[in-house]
């Protein structure tokens, strides 16, 4: 910038020189031709001293006064240039420039015929000039450039210090001290906001190892319980001869357990293998009708016992009502609530309701359970947590959090209405399609 600053300073100064002298140039052409129409009244040497005392005479000038006349251009005393001599000729005005001289030239009419008047000078004061402003600009570019590069330096010093400070720090934390986070300075400058961006991710990250080192060792817990009960059993049985009705009780706890175990293990394989994106599963229409019907035989078989009841024709009222999705997990999410509904109400009965909202359906199973209390409620989306009134009553902790995670794949909310002692009711929202 600063050197294109200079050429344009140098490169107008001297457009605006020449323009100058070629005006200068012009008055004394102006000068010359009254002097050649007095000079009748002058003898030579009056003529000379005027001319040299009294005209201001340019540097090394040239002045020359010619009739024009065939072959005038042979007659003349200097060198000019072809294009000056041409353009004089044609347009009764020329001017030149050629390496440090420079021209003006203009014909003028008398009785006797036309008359060029050509005057040639150097301007030994614009070209000085220009040398003087070119050595400044140039000292001053070379200094400039220093001055900038140094405060350039300095002062990116100082801007990018912090942000050293910071990568510093950054490589310094690691999975043993990710509670440290970013000194903040100054929040509503950029840095200061790019400390904070990177103390709210390590914030995530946190929360995230935290959330994993509960979910692993709530898995490791609760897989270690059946495990131990299985294995005390076993140990039990073969310590000594029984007789048959032991080993069959013996027995049935291990295959209790062991189903235990199994439920629990599909239910984290379920957990973990759940896409976060429903392209990559496979997604069809589902009538409405259809889902809760064959969700409801399935859990039949699950749970012979159970109340669960429809308050509604499941025939006439969901006609047309239908669903997009993949129909294996929106049943795991519906008898996932099914089971809770009925396991924490002791069976007792449980409504189903469904009702249409604008674009959307919600499916309401109400029970008559243990309830949960309100502080409880957000954690139960966590896995493996379980509110301290249900920790007696079977169950894995992760029937929900799949359920929620079901739900949201398909676009959906889950929403839980609560109290204690007097029943929970669960919605299921889902975007509904009208069937034609």
């Amino acid at each position: 910038m600063l050197l294109a600053f200079g050429i344009s300073v140098y490169y107008f100064s001297a457009q605006y020189r020449q323009k100058e002298f070629n005006i200068r140039l012009m008055k004394r052409v102006d000068i010359t031709e009254k002097m050649f129409l007095e000079r009748a009244s002058f003898t030579e040497e009056s003529y000379e001293l005027i001319r040299e005392q009294f005209l201001n005479i340019l540097p090394e000038e040239t002045e020359e006064v010619i009739q024009i006349t065939d072959g005038w251009r042979d007659s003349l005393k200097y060198v000019y240039p072809v294009e000056f001599i041409d353009q004089l000729e044609s347009a009764g005005v020329a001017y030149y420039s050629f390496e440090n001289r420079q021209g003006a030239g203009r014909i003028f009419r008398l009785s006797g015929g036309d008359y060029a008047v050509l005057i040639v000078a150097v301007d030994l004061v614009g070209i000085n000039v220009m040398k003087n402003l070119r050595t400044i600009l140039v000292t001053a570019l070379v200094i400039g450039v220093v001055i900038m590069m140094s405060m350039s330096y300095y002062m990116s010093n100082r801007i990018l210090s912090p942000i050293s400070a910071k990568i510093k720090k950054a490589n310094t934390i690691s999975v043993s001290n990710l509670h440290e986070r970013l000194r903040v300075f100054n929040p509503d400058d950029e840095i200061g906001q790019l400390a904070l961006a990177f103390n709210r991710l390590l914030d995530r990250l946190d929360e995230a190892f935290h959330a994993q080192k509960l979910f692993v060792a709530n898995a490791s817990h609760e897989i270690r319980n059946p495990l131990t009960v299985i294995i005390g059993e076993a140990d039990l049985a073969l310590d000594k001869d029984r007789p048959a009705k032991e080993y069959q009780e013996s027995l049935k706890t291990i295959q209790s357990e062991a189903d235990r175990l199994n439920m629990l293990v599909n239910n984290l394989l379920q957990l973990s293998t759940v896409s976060y994106n429903l392209a990559d599963l496979k997604v069809e229409i589902i009538t409405l009708s259809k889902l809760l019907l064959e969700s409801k035989k399935k859990f039949d078989l699950l749970d012979p016992d159970n109340q669960v009841r429809f308050n509604f024709d499941i025939h006439a009222d969901l006609r047309n009502l239908s669903v997009s999705g993949n129909m294996n997990l929106l049943q795991t999410a519906i008898i996932n609530i099914f089971d809770n509904a009925s396991k924490f109400s002791h069976n007792a009965p449980v409504e189903v309701d469904v009702e249409r909202l604008a674009e959307h359906i919600v499916i309401s199973v109400k029970d008559q359970g243990v309830g949960i209390a309100a502080a409880d409620i957000p954690k139960i989306t966590q896995p493996f947590f379980r509110a301290d009134n249900v920790r007696k009553i079977r169950g894995t902790g992760i029937g929900i959090p799949l359920t929620v995670k079901i739900i949201e794949l398909h676009a959906g909310k889950f929403e839980v209405q609560s109290e204690l002692n007097k029943g929970t009711m669960v919605k299921i929202i889902l975007p509904v399609l009208q069937l034609t």
